[in-house]
């Protein structure tokens, strides 16, 4: 299947690659563009470090604070989080289940006692970490290393193959992704064509978004990763129904 990954671009190669190995052709067209944050990082006088994505990761690498706060443990929102820890020198290393809630709930597991952490972050947060541990007497200092700014036009890339018709499924790895690729694919004049195509979710949040536009045709991951959103694409090859790899709807 042709298939379009929207995600920024360093993401969006990796994915890229994934697909290809599963024999899929992908087109790469990134909606969001990652923008570092030239943030202070108030001192290193913390329990731990918390990080909701890899890109919060790599940009606290680029600080010259890294090497004090590598020595401490780091709470990772998911396994590709983990991985860019660890690249970052990091060796203890704390993982959850892929979202800002269980992120919370591993932290409090590791650390039940009130604790202070530092919360490698970006602008745009889909769950307030912080606000739920400080319920439970922990000390966030949230850091926001980057943003993740929209595209103001449909990428060349995703104009040219709505326009040929060759896009079978739409790959959605957030909620902003989706809504913003789904504003510009209307303001560009594919909404009709969009609307029949197949579209992967990463979870029904980010579903929604879709389903909102009028697409009907939507396979929700099984859990919050990418090989989970990779096995719902594949309730769309040949014509399959849906079946263990994701929740269509």
């Amino acid at each position: 299947m042709n298939v379009l990954v929207l995600r920024p671009e360093r993401a969006a190669v990796r994915t890229a690659s994934a697909l290809g190995r599963l024999g899929h052709t992908p087109i790469v067209a990134p909606v969001l563009t990652i923008e570092e944050i030239p943030s202070a990082i108030p001192g290193t006088d913390y329990h731990a470090v918390l990080a909701t994505s890899a890109n919060g990761v790599r940009k606290l690498a680029r600080r010259p604070e890294i090497d004090a706060l590598s020595r401490l443990p780091l709470v990772a929102v998911g396994d590709r989080t983990a991985e860019a820890g660890r690249e970052a020198g990091f060796e203890i290393v704390h993982v959850a289940d892929g979202d800002g809630r269980s992120l919370v709930v591993e932290t409090r597991r590791v650390f039940p006692e009130p604790s202070r952490f530092l919360h490698a972050a970006g602008a745009d947060r889909a769950f307030d970490v912080a606000g739920a541990l400080a319920e439970h007497g922990h000390d966030v200092t949230v850091i926001e290393l980057y943003r993740a700014v929209a595209a103001t036009t449909l990428p060349a890339a995703a104009a040219s193959a709505l326009a040929a018709g060759a896009v079978d499924v739409v790959l959605h790895h957030s909620r902003r992704i989706a809504e913003t690729f789904l504003t510009l694919s209307a303001a560009a004049g594919f909404a009709e064509q969009v609307r029949a195509l197949g579209h992967a979710a990463l979870s029904e949040r980010v579903a929604g978004a879709v389903r909102l536009a009028g697409c009907e045709r939507v396979a929700v991951a099984a859990q919050l990763d990418e090989p989970a959103l990779l096995r719902a694409l594949e309730t769309f090859a040949a014509g399959a129904s849906p079946s263990g790899g994701g929740r269509s709807n």
